[in-house]
């Protein structure tokens, strides 16, 4: 359990920074403003705050990773938090960020995240990029078919290749569809691309393969300009299998298509109006994200069951499926409810932690909470960010993440007395404690060693009341065994 905030702060959707409240009434129901924020003193983020609607004994070893997107925040970006809510790493420096994720890159681990403009009409054109674990930046990749840049759907790494989702822009008669003879359309799909280089090893589209009859996204009022196209299929997840083929999920087709990777021909479909699989009682699903091989036989996917406009169920789910490739059925294993079991119109994932067992963790997408589920869908605890709609948390993650930035620590002194010396270190992982450091001068030399504390949060609050005055003051971090493994550089007291 995580302790519950004892005084709260009805007027200003600010807090210092703080551990997740607790089943807070007044951050549920808004009397905190609808995205209250965690703010610092050596540090301008502006992470948001959290609350826990349920919370477990049991959890499961690990970091959670987010990307908030939305207006009732103090910020945007992808964020690396604590179980108990407290930030470890604020990517805020590189703005909206839709994917967000650990990856393994040339055995290493690594963060994965995706930068960009995004459309009006859901997609994005920009790069991803890759950042080892000092933070920084090893690779910045994008795709080139059509011209077009990377969109923010999916980037998956196979090996030293990335896939990566884009959504061309094209014009087509659309008079068969009930659109415009001189029409545009969006002829999304993905690239494989080499990391390094960035050259294209395998390409595939949609209008190749898919008749946009198979879509349930009528044109409507789009497909009249290049500004305003027809997005038909809206592909939004991509994987490649040890068999060399690919994994798809397009939104518009309510379909999982599995794809040659040789021809780029389409093996067989899951869901739609031309499924290729009988879907037994429960698997079927309308909207979907995130469609990921979990073993051999087994598929698990986000079902929005919802869209802007239409609800075709009461509530999304995260989905797990076996499928039986030699009768060609599809059967359920395990279905994920939503603590508040409302409908996420858009976006939403599915983490499976362990295909053995079944435990995930499911992003609830345009609704803005998270939450961990055991094996049979039981909720352990579930998240809530923010109060209204105005914020989406397209996925969320759980991993193990160790990290040491080769930036330098954040120091921030105040002028009050006694002095407070307020110690920040973006994204650093191993810090037990702070190590309060004075001096007459700004050299390292002439420093003397004031105190130790533990860390508190990511932002941890050293006091020094002695009777020597010092002109500077410095932080060092240090791990569990006492070792110093990062130094601020020296700040200036005023008194």
């Amino acid at each position: 359990m995580f302790p519950s905030l004892l005084v709260l702060i009805i007027v200003a959707v600010a807090v210092a920074g703080t551990p997740a409240f607790v089943e807070n009434e007044a951050y549920a129901s808004g009397q905190l403003g609808a995205g209250p924020f965690q703010t610092y003193n050596s540090s301008a983020f502006r992470p948001v705050q959290w609350n826990y609607a349920q919370t477990s004994a049991e959890t499961t070893p690990g970091l959670i990773f987010i990307a908030p997107l939305g207006s009732d925040s103090g910020q945007v970006g992808g964020c690396i938090y604590n179980q108990d809510g407290t930030l470890v790493y604020d990517a805020a420096e590189y703005g909206i960020s839709m994917s967000f994720y650990k990856v393994t890159y040339k055995e290493a681990d690594h963060l994965l995240m995706w930068t960009g403009n995004i459309a009006l009409s859901g997609y994005g054109y920009g790069h991803y990029l890759l950042l080892n674990t000092s933070y920084d930046v090893v690779a910045n990749f994008t795709t080139t078919l059509s011209d077009t840049l990377a969109d923010f759907h999916d980037g998956q790494l196979f090996g030293d290749t990335a896939m990566m989702t884009v959504y061309p822009i094209q014009g087509m008669n659309l008079s068969s569809y009930g659109g415009a003879s001189d029409g545009w359309i969006i002829n999304s799909g993905f690239q494989q691309v080499s990391v390094e280089s960035g050259e294209e090893i395998f390409a595939w589209q949609a209008l190749d393969h898919v008749d946009p009859s198979e879509c349930y996204a009528d044109p409507g009022t789009t497909g009249s300009s290049f500004k305003n196209p027809w997005d038909f299929f809206h592909i939004n997840a991509v994987s490649k299998d040890d068999s060399g083929n690919f994994l798809i999920s397009s939104r518009h087709c309510h379909t999982v298509y599995y794809i040659n990777g040789d021809s780029g021909d389409i093996i067989w479909r899951m869901g739609g109006k031309n499924s290729s699989f009988t879907m037994s009682n429960g698997t079927d699903f309308q909207w979907q994200h995130d469609a990921r091989w979990r073993g051999k036989s087994r598929i698990s996917l986000f079902d929005n069951a919802a869209t802007h406009g239409e609800m075709d169920a009461e509530y999304s789910r995260g989905l797990l499926l076996e499928l039986d490739t030699e009768s060609m059925v599809v059967n359920l294993v395990t279905e994920y409810i939503p603590y508040n079991r409302t409908a996420s119109v858009s976006q939403g994932n599915v983490q499976i932690l362990d295909n053995d067992t079944g435990a995930a963790v499911i992003g609830w997408g345009f609704q803005p909470w998270f939450s961990q589920h055991t094996g049979d869908g039981q909720i352990q605890w579930a998240v809530q960010l923010v109060s209204s709609m105005f914020k989406h948390v397209d996925r969320a993650y759980l991993f193990n993440w160790t990290a040491t930035p080769s930036a330098a620590p954040s120091i921030s002194v105040s002028s009050s007395s006694p002095v407070v010396v307020y110690a920040t270190w973006n994204g650093a992982t191993e810090i037990a404690s702070w190590e309060l450091l004075g001096s007459s001068t700004s050299s390292p030399q002439d420093r003397i060693s004031l105190s130790v504390v533990p860390k508190t949060d990511f932002e941890t609050a050293l006091t020094y009341d002695g009777e020597a005055t010092y002109t500077y003051f410095q932080v060092a971090a240090l791990n569990s065994a006492n070792e110093h493994i990062g130094y601020s550089d020296f700040a200036r007291a005023i008194y």
